[in-house]
């Protein structure tokens, strides 16, 4: 079914997938009973493995690939996909991903060993079997054009569409994000009673209250949760499966999409 005019369309994408066991079972949960349409998977990211069983046993949604190359979480550290000693410039001195970026950038990081990390990326996900939708990126937004050049080669390469570098207007996500727990429902209904005709893409952050998802603690200050990543986490995935929610999309005229079906829309 084509787009109509005047339509609002809105791709929901859940990032992170693979970086908890928990976050994984509530990016899929978010799927299956809440508004959110695709997920994209950290190949990096310690749970990875059991993030690419489920996009084998649900080839009906629609899954990407986190392309990762921080890793920001303080005493949880990440590794790059290929060996530690062919990506120098990624990684600190014991191997493990830079934790902002900021420390990134700051070391020069050679645009080379960068493209073949992220193909590594590629190529591990459909070695596992995951059917790969597009492509989106952890921390760095695709537009910086510092590597934007690497992304697009490696898309069209690969024959695989970059969120964000498709068109869509990109609401502020961490307008839900960053509300305390017991805000963040009124918080997606404010923004979704404020889209407008066009196509619109909400980036989101699901996760499940947790020992292991209130262990995680941002490296940078800035960006610490004082009340707790499982806990502001699973109050973001009530607010994606809450059934006033579902209710108001169809009441808004808002048509949600996967970038599969986004894509199929577009050819």
């Amino acid at each position: 079914m084509k787009a109509q005019p005047g339509e609002i369309i809105l791709i929901t994408r859940a990032d992170d997938m693979g970086y908890t066991h928990t976050g994984n079972l509530a990016i899929l949960d978010c799927m299956r009973h809440g508004i959110i349409r695709s997920a994209a998977i950290l190949a990096v990211a310690p749970w990875f493995d059991e993030a690419a069983r489920i996009a084998r046993e649900n080839p009906d949604l629609s899954f990407g690939i986190h392309l990762g190359i921080i890793g920001e979480w303080r005493g949880y550290r990440w590794r790059p996909v290929l060996p530690y000693s062919e990506v120098r410039s990624l990684v600190d001195e014991n191997g493990f991903l830079w934790q902002s970026p900021a420390q990134f950038w700051s070391h020069n990081p050679d645009m080379g060993e960068l493209e073949r990390e992220f193909r590594a990326h590629i190529d591990l996900a459909r070695k596992m079997g995951v059917r790969i939708d597009y492509l989106d990126t952890h921390y760095i937004m695709p537009y910086d054009e510092r590597f934007r050049p690497v992304l697009e080669r490696i898309g069209a390469d690969c024959g695989l569409p970059i969120s964000c570098l498709l068109g869509e207007h990109e609401i502020d996500d961490f307008g839900v994000y960053y509300l305390p727990p017991e805000e963040k429902e009124r918080g997606l209904e404010r923004i979704l009673r404020e889209l407008t005709p066009g196509v619109h893409l909400l980036i989101t952050h699901p996760g499940l209250p947790s020992l292991e998802n209130d262990a995680l603690v941002h490296f940078e200050p800035k960006d610490v949760q004082t009340l707790g990543v499982g806990r502001m986490r699973a109050a973001e995935a009530l607010a994606y499966t809450s059934p006033r929610i579902r209710r108001l999309i169809g009441e808004c005229g808002i048509r949600l999409m996967s970038y599969r079906e986004f894509m199929a829309l577009r050819d």
